[in-house]
């Protein structure tokens, strides 16, 4: 008997692919959810600057699709589309990473410098000074220097573009990604990010994720769940009343 609607379609090919896991039944239900994947690019690739389309975001979050189809334990109670949701922003994020101008040699740099400057700092009480701190990472000073100039200016991302300059979209300058970061600062956010997420439920992690770092709005968060911006905004306030009664007795209070 042939499926009549959308989601018996869907679940026949979900229990063809438990039965045989072929290449072909996995390839039928990415083909199935590619929408979504272009979706999110989509959004993803408005807070981007112009040389970074959706198509080429898109393309990463396929791979993010196909490891989470590959992946998915339906027996856990939790819905596909809310698990490759974040498999998907996860892969993009990952692609952003390697395509990062500053390198990977530049980045294992900035962490041992931040970690050196952490490490200095809590030994005397002061801030380093250029010299104290290439001596400390055993390299010449000019490139020490030179490093730490090609470091800092990773964090300026140019948004000029060639579009037209009535779109109030795109900027013609230069927007700090990080105007003020502290010592191993990207490294202390995720940690605090999975430990508040800690125990949450798989969708209530994508809100606060979307919200709080991709930085989303409630209309855009909703748009990438398939509900109303309305049920966004409640089921974020519920989940900060969880947090607050969870953290009321603890020594920090890291839920604004």
């Amino acid at each position: 008997m042939k499926p009549k609607t959308k989601s018996d379609r869907v679940a026949v090919l979900w229990r063809e692919y438990r039965r045989n896991r072929s290449v072909n039944s996995r390839n039928n239900l990415v083909e199935h959810y590619m929408p979504l994947v272009n979706k999110l690019a989509e959004i993803m690739a408005r807070r981007l600057w112009p040389r970074v389309s959706a198509d080429e975001l898109a393309s990463a979050g396929y791979d993010g699709l196909i490891a989470a189809v590959g992946a998915f334990d339906h027996t856990r109670g939790v819905k596909f589309e809310t698990y490759c949701r974040q498999r998907i922003v996860g892969a993009i994020r990952d692609w952003q990473r390697e395509i990062d101008p500053l390198g990977r040699s530049g980045r294992n740099f900035e962490r041992t410098m931040n970690s050196t400057e952490e490490r200095y700092q809590a030994e005397s009480g002061k801030t380093p000074t250029s010299d104290e701190m290439a001596q400390r990472m055993d390299m010449p000073l000019g490139k020490y220097v030179k490093m730490k100039k090609t470091v800092a200016a990773s964090h300026c991302i140019p948004l000029e573009t060639t579009s037209d300059r009535n779109d109030d979209s795109r900027i013609s300058t230069l927007v700090p990604v990080d105007p003020n970061p502290g010592p191993s600062h990207h490294t202390e956010r995720e940690l605090i990010r999975e430990y508040i997420t800690r125990g949450l439920k798989e969708q209530d992690r994508l809100i606060l994720t979307l919200y709080y770092y991709e930085k989303l709005t409630m209309a855009a968060i909703g748009t990438v769940l398939g509900v109303s911006e309305s049920r966004v905004c409640q089921r974020h306030a519920e989940i900060v009343e969880q947090l607050r009664s969870r953290f009321t007795n603890s020594a920090c209070d890291l839920v604004a």
